[in-house]
């Protein structure tokens, strides 16, 4: 194993990274006496720097507690296997890094100089559920079913930055210098304070329809950027494959996941079929295919059951169905 290999997984154990086949090969190199000036080597080459910013950043996570007794663990774990290869120089390096890692970890997890937030939590609601989620600038996100949502605990710096998979209706509180964005792949949705949706699932078209306010649309790879649109109420933009599409949309409409309505403009029985799935966590399939084609122009009420809303769709699409254990079969 070469010297740079050996820096490389050493560098990962201290940062707690390394899988147990890993750790096996760290128990291995350090019972080699060799490996002991390399130790020294990365501990003092990150030491003094981390002590440094540990010492100037004045913020106690509660967390700190729990690292310090899970880096003596670790520490302790290292100096059974060592057969007493560490001296008292030793030791106190190991000291420093205790204090070390539990400055890397409170600057990380609170804030770095940049201000991007490090510390984030992620709210998923499988097929069947909604839910409400305010976040620390008071913004609210009513997600939908199946969706996901990953936000940091507060926002730092002059950024909010938030990551959506599935949909979304944001109320979004106006912070003039401190703009809102919510990531979607490599399409950004950028705000200052509106109110406005998005969603975005696997293989199908990226959509974003503003309610109020004004929105601006990106899309943004690792060697390009390309504006997609700017919104204004009543407009929306549908992304699918490098393909834009601009069309107006009822403000009204645009709130449907807040107020839990179901609007459908000229939709398939199959497309409806994949909402409801989604809402209602049940499995729609059609006896006929020519059914499932057939299109729709209607509002539900999504407060109410199941049933009363197939009821509703099965008079106005003139057919009958049959529900059993979560199962619906159209025909």
């Amino acid at each position: 194993m070469s010297r740079q290999i050996n820096r490389e997984l050493i560098e990962k154990f201290l940062a707690g990274e390394c899988s147990a086949e890993e750790e096996r090969l760290v128990n291995l190199l350090l019972k080699d006496p060799a490996s002991e000036k390399l130790l020294d080597e990365i501990l003092s080459a990150n030491a003094a720097k981390d002590w440094a910013v540990f010492e100037n950043n004045k913020s106690v996570h509660p967390r700190q507690e729990d690292l310090k007794k899970s880096m003596q663990e670790r520490i302790g774990y290292v100096n059974t296997r060592r057969t007493g290869l560490l001296s008292l120089r030793n030791a106190a390096i190991w000291i420093g890094l205790i204090l070390t890692c539990m400055g890397i970890y409170t600057i990380s997890h609170l804030s770095n100089k940049g201000g991007r937030q490090m510390a984030f939590v992620e709210s998923y609601n499988p097929n069947g559920q909604r839910s409400k989620i305010i976040l620390a600038d008071s913004s609210v996100v009513y997600l939908g079913a199946g969706s996901r949502l990953k936000y940091p605990e507060n926002f730092s710096g002059d950024t909010r930055d938030i990551y959506l998979y599935g949909e979304a209706f944001f109320e979004v509180t106006k912070e003039k210098h401190k703009p809102f964005t919510v990531h979607t792949g490599d399409v950004q949705t950028k705000v200052l304070g509106t109110s406005f949706k998005i969603e975005a699932f696997k293989n199908k078209p990226l959509l974003v329809e503003v309610a109020t306010g004004k929105v601006k649309v990106d899309q943004i790879h690792h060697d390009f950027s390309r504006s997609l649109a700017v919104l204004t109420p009543g407009q929306k933009v549908l992304f699918d494959h490098g393909e834009i599409k601009r069309e107006t949309v009822d403000p009204e409409e645009v709130q449907d996941l807040k107020e839990a309505r179901l609007t459908f403009n000229n939709t398939s029985l199959n497309d409806i079929s994949e909402v409801l799935q989604r809402w209602y966590n049940v499995k729609i399939t059609f006896k006929q295919h020519t059914k499932s084609a057939e299109r729709m122009t209607l509002t539900l009420d999504a407060k109410v059951p199941i049933d009363k809303i197939l009821n509703v769709l099965a008079v106005a699409g003139h057919f009958s169905y049959e529900m059993k254990n979560g199962e619906v079969v159209i025909r």
